[in-house]
């Protein structure tokens, strides 16, 4: 046996054993890519479905500052409508204001605090909501912030506090 024989036949089982490490090790960052891969289109997939939505937001958004900015554009106009046809003065007094809104809704303002009375009244009576709103020709939820408005009122004239309108 020659001396290159003796080292060779020593050597045998390690490169092999290298081998199969190295093989396992690539193995794994193969499988690990595909992987990545996999869940890069995925994500890649789901792209479309994301810029759609951003579009019809932004879109939505874009409609809402158009319609908001036409509103306030109507409404100074007519306010200097108003003025220079000397309806109401630049700087009109409370009262003169609820007039002009009495005026615009056809609702008295001390026929408010009656309509309040009344709903207050009615609920204490134990009527129900939809026979108050009826009655009164209002919508029962109007009639619901009435009377909740009404016990928030009561709750902090007898109690001296005042809660935040969650906690209420």
């Amino acid at each position: 046996m020659t001396w290159t024989d003796t080292v060779l036949s020593h050597m045998y089982p390690w490169p092999i054993a290298v081998l199969v490490i190295a093989s396992a090790i690539s193995l794994f960052f193969g499988v690990a890519g595909v992987y990545s891969l996999w869940r890069v289109k995925r994500m890649v997939a789901a792209l479309p479905a994301v810029q759609e939505r951003m579009e019809t937001l932004a879109n939505s958004v874009t409609m809402l500052t158009d319609t908001t900015e036409s509103c306030f554009k109507a409404l100074s106009m007519q306010m200097q409508f108003i003025q220079s046809q000397g309806g109401l003065p630049a700087a009109a007094t409370g009262a003169a204001r609820l007039r002009a809104a009495a005026a615009d809704t056809g609702v008295e303002p001390g026929a408010k605090k009656g309509r309040q009375r009344r709903v207050v009244g009615a609920a204490r009576r134990g009527d129900a909501v939809s026979d108050i709103a009826a009655r009164e020709d209002l919508a029962e939820a109007e009639v619901a912030l009435r009377l909740h408005l009404n016990n928030r009122e009561g709750a902090m004239s007898a109690g001296g506090k005042s809660h935040g309108a969650l906690l209420s």
